[in-house]
């Protein structure tokens, strides 16, 4: 087990010799998801890294499991404030050279197509934490100000005269072409 994370790995050497990996990764290293943030969302923050790499016999497959932990810094699309979204995220995922070999696998399981022999460990957390980000973020502790000017429903439910000669009569046009 290390501390520090490495950048890239062999998936293959890391699943024949059951390599744990454990650490933290800045969320600034993090570039396509820095621009997801608010404002100084990537300052002085860090993502927890556990990811494991094993062969499962049962499926016959290089198979990891990554859990990573962090805060990420939104901006709420009700109140436009920034607030923090806890994450704790799990991904069980298996490695393969094609994708025809995959038709097979359950579905809880995330599939990576190998191109080269090694990969990102970063880009792999980055994509991750991608999708944990909201389509549109909202604070649930929000509240914006609103009032509502115009009451449509007290002049609808209204039998007075007066309510209803104030309003125009949109047929009225109608009712002068058939005479």
């Amino acid at each position: 087990m290390l501390n520090k994370l490495p950048d890239l790995i062999d998936p293959l050497y890391a699943v024949k010799h059951d390599k744990r990996y454990v650490g933290s990764v800045k969320l600034s290293r993090l570039k396509r998801l820095c621009e997801q943030l608010a404002e100084n969302g990537c300052d002085d923050r860090e993502v927890q890294v556990d990811i494991k790499f094993y062969y499962d016999k049962v499926i016959r497959f290089p198979v990891f499991e990554m859990k990573l932990t962090t805060e990420l810094n939104l901006q709420c699309q009700r109140s436009l404030n920034t607030f923090s979204l806890p994450v704790n995220t799990e991904v069980r995922g298996v490695f393969t050279e094609s994708m025809a070999l995959v038709d097979d696998l359950p579905d809880d399981l995330e599939v990576f197509e190998l191109s080269d022999e090694k990969f990102s460990l970063y880009e792999l957390v980055e994509e991750e934490l991608l999708l944990c980000v909201p389509m549109v973020p909202v604070d649930q502790n929000s509240s914006i100000d609103y009032e509502n000017t115009y009451d449509d429903h007290s002049e609808s439910t209204g039998d007075s005269e007066e309510s209803q000669s104030a309003k125009p009569n949109p047929f009225a046009v109608l009712q002068g072409l058939k005479k």
